[in-house]
This record gives C-alpha cells, sequence and structure tokens, in this order.
C-alpha cells in the first residue's frame, strides 16, 4: 500500500520542516474536533502521523495561562492518539521542558515520569507526557507502531517571535531587530549564563524524513539533541553579530533566567544515528536571521 503522510502543526516551526507529507491548516482540520481529524485521515488514506502540533509558548504564558495548555493540549493529544488507532505508523513530539523539575542530569529518556515538572509548565508538561503513554498504549493494545521524539530547544525559519511569550532564540532575534532599527538598548534578562542545548528545525524534519520515508529503524523514545550547550550569552553575541547591531547590550540581572541548565543523555540517537550531522548554532542562527528579515513584519509575534 502506498504510504500517505499526515504531519499535524505544519505551519509551524518543525511542521515547516519537514519535508514530506500533506499539512492541512486550521480551517481544514480542527484538531481539537476528533470528527474532523479522522475525517480527514479517512478521506486521505494516512498511513502515517507525524505530531507536531500543540499549544506552546514561552514561560510566561506557560504560567499565566496554565489551565488552557493542559486542556487544549490534553484535548488535541488524545484525538490523535485515538486517530493514530487506524495508521500503521506514528511520531510524536514530546519536549525536554515535560521532564521532572528535580531530574538527574543529563537527561535520560527513562527519567520522563519520575517526579513533578517545574511549576511553572506544569499543565504543558502534563499534556505532552501523556503522548508517551498513549504511544506505549497503542503499541500494546493495536500494535501500531507508534513511538515519541524528545527535541532539545528547537530554533529556526517560521518560529514564533513574540517577545514575552515566545521562546529565548525568537524572542532575542526579534528584541535584537528592535533595538537596532530603534537605536535602543539590547537588554537581555539575567546574567546571560544559562545553558541551552539547541536543534535546528530542519535537522529534525531530516530525522523525520529518516524515520518516516526511509523507514529507519528508532526506539521506542529517544531524544534528540546534539549533546552540546550553548550560553545565553553566546547565542546572544552570534545574534548581534548577524544582525549587525553594534549598540548598548545590557543583561538586566533582576530578571530570571529559569532554569540554570537542562543538559541532555544523546546516546540513543547516537547509537540509532551515528552519522547525523547537526547544524552548528550559527549557521543555523545566520539561516534563521535571513529568514526572519525577509519575513518582517509578517512573521508571528
Amino acid at each position: 500500500m502506498e504510504k500517505q503522510y499526515l504531519i499535524t502543526g505544519g505551519a509551524g516551526l518543525v511542521g515547516t520542516s519537514v519535508p514530506f507529507g500533506l499539512k492541512p491548516t486550521r480551517k481544514e482540520v480542527d484538531l481539537t474536533n476528533y470528527d474532523q481529524l479522522i475525517g480527514y485521515i479517512r478521506d486521505h488514506k494516512i498511513t502515517d502521523i507525524v505530531h507536531c502540533a500543540g499549544k506552546v509558548g514561552g514561560v510566561k504564558s506557560n504560567k499565566q495561562f496554565i489551565n488552557d495548555f493542559l486542556v487544549d493540549n490534553l484535548t488535541i493529544n488524545a484525538n490523535i492518539i485515538k486517530a493514530s488507532r487506524e495508521v500503521n505508523r506514528a511520531t510524536f513530539l514530546l519536549s525536554t521542558c515535560i521532564f521532572p523539575e528535580f531530574a538527574h542530569y543529563p537527561l535520560t529518556e527513562e527519567q520522563i515520569h519520575n517526579g513533578e515538572p517545574h511549576p511553572t509548565n506544569y499543565g504543558y508538561a502534563y499534556a505532552k507526557r501523556m503522548l508517551e503513554v498513549g504511544a506505549r498504549s497503542l503499541r500494546e493494545q493495536y500494535k501500531v507502531n507508534a513511538k515519541c521524539i524528545i527535541p532539545c530547544n528547537l530554533y529556526g525559519a517560521n518560529d514564533n517571535y513574540d517577545m514575552e511569550n515566545g521562546h529565548v532564540l525568537p524572542s532575542l532575534i526579534h528584541r535584537c531587530y528592535l533595538s537596532k532599527i530603534n537605536n535602543q538598548p539590547f537588554t537581555i534578562w539575567g546574567e546571560g549564563k544559562a545553558l541551552r542545548e539547541f536543534v535546528f528545525s530542519e535537522d529534525l524534519g531530516r530525522i523525520l524524513q529518516m524515520i518516516h520515508v526511509d523507514e529507519h529503524s528508532t526506539p521506542d523514545m529517544m531524544i534528540v539533541s546534539p549533546g552540546k550547550e550553548w550560553s545565553i550569552r553566546e547565542a546572544v553575541e552570534i545574534i548581534i553579530s548577524e544582525m549587525g547591531f553594534s549598540g548598548e547590550l545590557v543583561f538586566d540581572k533582576t530578571k530570571p533566567e529559569g532554569i540554570m541548565r537542562k543538559p541532555t543523555n544523546n546516546t540513543l540517537f547516537t547509537t540509532y544515528f551515528p552519522d547525523f550531522k547537526f547544524t552548528d548554532l550559527k549557521t543555523g542562527l545566520k539561516k534563521t536571521i535571513e529568514d526572519f528579515l525577509t519575513k518582517y513584519p509578517n512573521v508571528r509575534k
């Protein structure tokens, strides 16, 4: 049977980086409406689901709208899990931010349910954790090849550049841009000492193609990470260089930096994908900023 792929969240950061599959808009398929979702799957004879969609945001919005993040994501994920009973293969995208607040570092796949998530995002985290439970139950009861991928911090083209509710790199890019054109200081929360691992969205798109199109073998749950940490200050230095910003740089030590680091163990990934080469942060940010400047002011913000 010919394979047909459904990519949820096809207009978002990851979805636009996936180089295959059908990517219906929200108007075509409302993922909170099961009848619409299963109707689309049956009409298009979907054999594989790559689930990238979800209600996402930064620290502020996750905490401020914690029940919305829980309910909306639970609804979407429950519908995807139920609909996946009718396909052969499904890959669900999780996030390293759903690990327990007091997990042991480096993060490993088996720790995902070993404690409460960080109090600022427990609504989102618990809803996302249920995708792992859903994948496990699909394998057990319906024999669906359902698995989970846990990428570290993602960035790339078509991100959300909301400076209040977006993730760290797109928020920094947008703030740097406005600081430059308005000839104002570029202010960064905290001291810039927090460490993060970053994955370029195009890299994740290539990995998903290897899994679904090339049918590369993978474990049931796998962290995707280059295994390298960058400080926020280092990322800022790349951004101001690529932006050509020469104004005042201010690190506001009165503002929170979030968790100082959350390194991952990428042993499983390197075992299954030993020859994969990740895009380095400087190259990825250069491409991201070029895309941002080309599309501004029509980027998501």
